[in-house]
């Protein structure tokens, strides 16, 4: 009974870890490649892109952008924050390129413009709910439970290492004869 709890978690632990490279690497390595990401924090583009998603996009020129596109841009009011939302209209005159996006689940639309020869982002795939464990590994418990969980697993280990007792040299495991 022992040897298949053992097994089983040993299962279960190898699940996770590798569940959590597969979305470390689709979120952390198209960065190598000139790609961003950045988490979703509202529902703006639902059902398409859901709130908590990682957007992983890459910069375009304006010019490259076409209606229906997804895109990264700056509010256009000036507050800073980035706004991911879809294209329904962009012309490209002269230096300018002037968008008009509006969110799938949004009844308003965003005016905006940008030199022709700029950078926007075009999302390229998304990952969802990533953005959540994100958020929370950033805020100040999340980089505490980064630091203290893998210390407390490994004092774990150490621990049960110390307290087993020795086996003797050759024995297979199973009742001494």
């Amino acid at each position: 009974m022992r040897r298949v709890a053992r097994t089983a978690l040993s299962v279960v632990t190898w699940t996770v870890v590798a569940c959590a490279a597969a979305v470390a690497l689709a979120v952390g390595l198209p960065n190598l490649f000139g790609y961003k990401s950045f988490t979703v924090m509202s529902g703006s583009m639902e059902p398409a892109i859901g709130t908590g998603s990682v957007v992983v996009e890459r910069p375009i020129m304006p010019r490259e952008a076409r209606v229906g596109d997804v895109v990264t841009f700056k509010d256009p009011e000036g507050t800073g924050k980035l706004i991911t939302h879809r294209v329904t209209r962009v012309r490209v005159s002269g230096a300018t390129a002037s968008f008009v996006t509006k969110g799938d689940a949004n009844n308003t639309v965003e005016r905006w413009n940008v030199p022709a020869d700029g950078s926007i982002g075009r999302v390229a795939y998304d990952v969802p709910k990533v953005g959540y464990a994100m958020v929370y590994a950033g805020g100040r418990h999340g980089r505490l439970l980064l630091i203290a969980l893998p210390a407390l697993l490994l004092a774990g280990f150490e621990i049960a290492r110390i307290w087993r007792p020795e086996r003797p040299k050759g024995a297979k495991g199973g009742a001494p004869a």
